[in-house]
Formats: C-alpha cells, sequence, structure tokens
C-alpha cells in the first residue's frame, strides 16, 4: 500500500471490539503478524453500540460479498470469529489477513491486505444476511430490514 493512500475509516460494534481486542492479545504469543494486524484495526475503529452499526458495514456474523484484487468473480463468505469457524469452505476467520482487511469496512471500500507475502487488495461489493447475537438473522433487501 503506498503511503499516499490512506486508509478507508472502519467502524465496530462495542460487543465486537472487544471480543475481537481479546482475540488479538492471546494471539499475540502464536500468531504475531495477525495479532499485530488486528490490534492495528482495532486502533483506528470507531466504536459503536450495536444498534448504531450501519447496514452497509461489515462486521462478524454478517456475509460479505467481495473481490481481492482483479479477479472477474465475487466472493460471498460469512466472517466470523475463529472459535466460531465451522464452514471453512464458507467462512472467513476475522483473524486470517482477509478476515482483518474486510472488519469495519463500508460497500465500496477498498483495502490493501499482506497474505503469505504477497500484497492484495479487497474490494467490498456488498452485505447479506447478518446474524444477530440472539440468533436472529436480519435479511438485506434494499429499502427494507427483515427480521427472521
Amino acid at each position: 500500500m503506498s503511503k499516499q493512500q490512506q486508509l478507508p475509516p472502519i467502524t465496530l460494534a462495542a460487543n465486537d471490539y472487544n471480543r475481537l481486542l481479546f482475540t488479538a492479545m492471546i494471539q499475540q504469543k502464536d500468531k504475531r503478524m495477525a495479532s499485530d494486524f488486528l490490534l492495528t484495526e482495532l486502533r483506528r475503529a470507531h466504536v459503536c453500540h450495536p444498534a448504531a452499526l450501519p447496514e452497509d458495514v461489515v462486521s462478524t456474523n454478517c456475509r460479505v460479498i467481495f473481490r481481492i484484487d482483479d479477479e472477474p468473480k465475487s466472493r460471498a463468505h460469512l466472517l466470523v470469529h475463529p472459535e466460531d469457524l465451522i464452514w471453512p469452505g464458507a467462512e472467513i476467520s476475522v483473524t486470517t489477513p482477509l478476515g482483518t482487511a474486510l472488519l469495519g469496512l463500508r460497500v465500496g471500500d477498498r483495502m490493501s491486505f499482506v497474505d503469505n507475502g504477497a500484497l492484495h487488495e479487497v474490494f467490498v461489493e456488498g452485505i447479506g444476511l447478518r446474524f444477530l447475537d440472539d440468533g436472529t438473522t436480519v435479511t438485506r433487501i434494499p429499502g427494507s430490514i427483515t427480521w427472521a
């Protein structure tokens, strides 16, 4: 990432922030680079009440639609905490470089990240389902919110 390019602002719900801070501190010993990237992102995040999280912001427990670099096809995965990962093909842990880069971005944002020594850029195209802490689902349909 060039020094002239500014990082996009990120927004996190307070419950995610607190849980991720704890996770990053625990992983500091074994996964230093991933933990450092996550801690850097947490330091620059705007933290809000979960009910105030904008609909177009990537959070944990939401399905995010994105592209990496200049891929011709979009990807869609659920962003989850590492201990909640049960379907690795359909989910991304927030502690991976890609997961940390996606965290807190808004639809339309781009963010650079390093994975296995290579520089990549992720572009957020959309937000799908968002699962709430109480097990309910928020379905995003333009102009409305449906509780499932």
